[in-house]
């Protein structure tokens, strides 16, 4: 018998593994212990088989992919961070990544366990048109968070650079400044165009669906605007008119403008999304 998706024993499963192995993680950051790091991941593998379970039981509950509510698409969200953390930490092995995703993915989950206390319901009017929207916008949402993350790594060893405790601290673990500054910008590159696609497909399904394209919704126009800004932060990396801390600084300005379409205009201010 499946655990149903709005049950509280299943947020509180999954919040229990996502804790107990943000620990490990964090005692491995200050101790460079191998085991507590090898112990959080079995048990972050652990978080994604019970998500997996959980999603998979929407699937078979809608006969569709779980993306038509807010809390599915942020379980979904959360389910692709941590496959990705998991897949770097397995055949990459950038040390702390594992860390910082699981920690955004940990207060995702919370963050939704918090607001939502029901299952929002699907949307009626699916179609595929509307599938690719949603997934390909997830996907550019992923890789900006990914992104964040190395820019957050970038700052971070940066400043111990600057204060003289790299030799001796954890980030000594980390790749060079250069190769973080180059992940942030080449994963940002990627996840731009993408967010344009899922624009450019969402405003062809709703006109396709209504007649007319949805221009006055607060979410359209919060997704115009940010992708302005990642827009400008690639042109002004790209062009190495900024680069290193400024460049850093300014992608994540422009993900706090990730986590404010995502979590908030989308969820509270627009009237036709929700998610």
């Amino acid at each position: 018998m499946f655990i149903e998706l709005t049950s509280p024993y299943a947020y509180a499963a999954i919040l229990s593994c996502y804790g107990v192995s943000l620990t490990l993680f964090f005692i491995d950051f200050l101790r460079d212990n191998k085991l507590a790091n090898r112990v959080g991941l079995v048990i972050l593998g652990l978080v994604w088989v019970l998500e997996t379970l959980l999603l998979g039981q929407r699937v078979l509950a809608q006969h569709a992919l779980p993306l038509y509510s807010y809390v599915q698409a942020t379980l979904f969200f959360s389910w692709l961070l941590i496959s990705l953390s998991v897949a770097i930490s397995i055949f990459s092995r950038i040390d702390f990544f594992t860390l910082f995703v699981n920690l955004f993915g940990f207060l995702l989950v919370g963050f939704d366990a918090i607001v939502h206390g029901h299952l929002a319901k699907a949307v009626p009017q699916q179609g595929d048109l509307l599938v690719l929207h949603i997934s390909v916008s997830i996907l550019s949402y992923l890789l900006f968070s990914v992104s964040a993350i190395f820019s957050v790594l970038y700052l971070l060893e940066d400043a111990a650079l600057r204060k003289k405790r790299f030799a001796s601290g954890p980030f000594r673990r980390l790749p060079a400044l250069q190769r973080l500054d180059v992940y942030a910008y080449r994963t940002a590159l990627v996840g731009g165009p993408l967010l344009l696609i899922g624009m450019m497909v969402g405003a062809i399904w709703y006109d396709m669906l209504t007649g007319h394209f949805l221009w006055l919704d607060p979410k359209p126009i919060a997704s115009g605007l940010l992708l302005l800004l990642y827009f400008v932060y690639l042109w002004l990396r790209g062009t190495e008119r900024i680069s290193g801390r400024r460049a850093a600084w300014f992608n994540l300005i422009s993900f706090v403008g990730v986590l404010l379409n995502f979590l908030v205009i989308g969820e509270f201010m627009s009237s036709f999304h929700r998610w």
